[in-house]
Formats: C-alpha cells, structure tokens, sequence
C-alpha cells in the first residue's frame, strides 16, 4: 500500500511539473531547432517521498541539476540504438551519463520496466554493504551449498569465507549462490533480505523497482528500470569495498573449509569487455561494472569508465539487448560516441 501510495505521488508530480514543461519551452531552455525536443526527466525521480507533501534530496548525486533536461533530441527520444532496425519490435533501455559533470548525455527507455538479470546483484551488495562490516565472517549452509540454477560458484557447507570475499564471489563471478549466502547472513533468509531491498529502493526514492529475489533470476514481478540501476550504482560507489572490488578481473580469494584448513580459490571477472573478447575504446579505463543475462531479461550490462583523455569518468547502461554480441557492439559504439 505504501509503495503504491509512493508511485501515485510520484505521477501526479510528474504529471504537473511535465505542464510546467510547456512553460519552460516558452520561455527557453538552450538550444532550438525542429531536430531538437524538450525531454521530460523530472526533478521528482531524484527525490525520496518521506510522507505525503514531503521530499528531501535522495542519497545519490542527482542525475539531474535542473527541474529538467533541456534539448534532448527527436533522435533520441525514437530511435532504437540497441537494437538492429529489422528488429524493431525488440525495445531496450539505454542510459550514457557523465558522471564529472552529473549530466545526462544519452537516454533512451530509461523508466521503462525491463528485467535486470543478474545486474540485480548491484543492489544484493548496496544492502550487505549497508549491513554488514566486509570482515565478518559467513558460514556457508547447506541450502547455499545445494544451489545449482544458473551461475554458481564452489561454495561447501562449512565453509568459512568473509562478507568482502564473498562479494568478489558475487560481483566478479557472478554467482547466484553467493547471493544467497549474503542474503541468509544479513537478515536470516532471502524472503527477508528481499524485503531490506525493496525498502531501500524506496529510500532513494526508486520507485519502480520490485526485486523478488537477490540473484536476479527469472520472476515476473523482479522488474526494474535502466534509471534505478543507474541510481543503486551510485549508492554502491559511496562504499570503498564495491570500488575496490568493481576494478577486479582475476585473482584468488581466501577461505577456510569445514575441515579448518586454509584454502584459496581463484575468480575470474565475467566482464567480455576484460576478458578481452570484445573491444572498446584504448583512451578508456574500466573502473566497474555489471553485467546480466536470462532469457527474459536478454542481455544487460552497466560499465563505469574513466577517459585518459579529458580524466571525466562515465557510467552506461544496456538493458534487454538481443544477444551478447550486440550488447558489446552497442556498448563499444556508446563509448566512442559519448566518453570522449
């Protein structure tokens, strides 16, 4: 009741502020032009509603500096840039955002509801974060042991491994058992770890969100946007951990085995970007990222990167993307439009 209270206020804002649009167009907001068309981005998807008639600025740096976001273009705001024209039935979400400057440099679909596969993890390491010192320790259960649907990791029962390893486990491998032993750790179950992340999407204000689980496996209600991702990884930066792990691409990591003996593993990142199956641009530093994959959701990935060039870092995001090849390809293509 409360979060659909929250969404209901939240359209009627938008709903007045996009009359104010019509306003602000009038009266002259930068460039002007018949290629060009006023986007209607409100202030209010950067507020948190903390009661009725009560906002205060939300956690995250504001994607917008403004009540709106002037002179985004017709091409913009019609093309499909993820996907080929012979499959134009097939709609993504897209977002290039300069995170120097905090401005919004291309967005397509961004507040449309699109599944976040395992980009869902993102959130899965906000709430540990938020909850956990990284040097506890988790044991891992049974239950964790068991998991085998989908990406999964070598995780025994008995095995001792600490939060921050464990979130290695669950950012770079991308493993879904990883998930839920972070889930169990931090609120006894992933029924109740769920809830923690539906309620923090709520403080930030994300309204548009449901997470039915902390892997991001399939579920018709685990639905999101491109622009809450995009806020939930800015929240994630504020934590020196996720940027220290974000970064990594191969390694080993330290755990103790039921048997109490010292044991080391090695990961290796899931990223194609560092991988080096894909390119993208050589002035570019990858700082972080995530990507996701169902059959539902297609394939998603968020990358945060730094130019060598300017020394400006970017963050982007594909959701819904057809197929590997084409989420790397549009992805390369992004990069080399927009983080000059």
């Amino acid at each position: 009741m409360k979060r659909n209270l929250r969404k209901t206020l939240r359209s009627v804002i938008a709903l007045l502020l996009s009359a104010a649009l019509i306003v602000l167009s009038l009266g002259g907001c930068g460039k002007r032009g018949e290629d060009m068309l006023m986007g209607g981005y409100a202030a209010s998807d950067n507020v948190v509603n903390t009661d009725i008639g009560a906002m205060k600025p939300a956690a995250f740096a504001p994607l917008l500096s403004e009540w709106f976001l002037c002179d985004i273009t017709k091409d913009q705001m019609s093309t499909d840039y993820v996907f080929d024209a012979a499959n134009s039935n097939r709609k993504g979400s897209v977002f290039v955002i300069d995170r120097t400057d905090n401005k919004l440099l291309f967005g397509y679909r961004m507040f449309d509801a699109v599944y976040p596969a395992s980009v869902t993890k993102l959130m899965t390491a906000l709430v540990v974060l938020e909850h956990c010192d990284p040097k506890e320790v988790v044991t891992i259960s049974k239950t964790v042991a068991a998991m085998t649907r989908g990406s999964t990791a070598e995780l025994k029962e008995g095995d001792l491994i600490t939060v921050y390893n464990l979130l290695i486990v669950l950012l770079i491998l991308s493993a879904n058992n990883a998930a839920l032993a972070l889930a169990e750790h931090v609120a006894g179950s992933e029924e109740e770890f769920v809830k923690l992340m539906n309620q923090e999407m709520d403080r930030l204000g994300a309204n548009d969100t449901t997470f039915a689980n902390a892997s991001g496996l399939h579920a018709d209600r685990h639905q999101t946007t491109a622009f809450d991702m995009y806020v939930v990884y800015q929240e994630c930066t504020k934590y020196a951990a996720f940027r220290e792990i974000a970064k990594m691409t191969s390694g080993e990591y330290e755990y103790t085995n039921a048997a109490g003996e010292q044991c080391v593993r090695a990961y290796k990142t899931s990223n194609r970007f560092q991988t080096g199956k894909y390119p993208y641009p050589e002035y570019l530093t990858i700082l972080g990222g995530k990507a996701g994959s169902t059959e539902r959701a297609g394939f998603c990935l968020i990358e945060q990167v730094k130019s060598s060039e300017t020394g400006k870092e970017y963050l982007l995001g594909i959701f819904f993307c057809e197929t590997e090849e084409k989420l790397y390809t549009k992805m390369n293509e992004l990069m080399e439009t927009y983080c000059k």
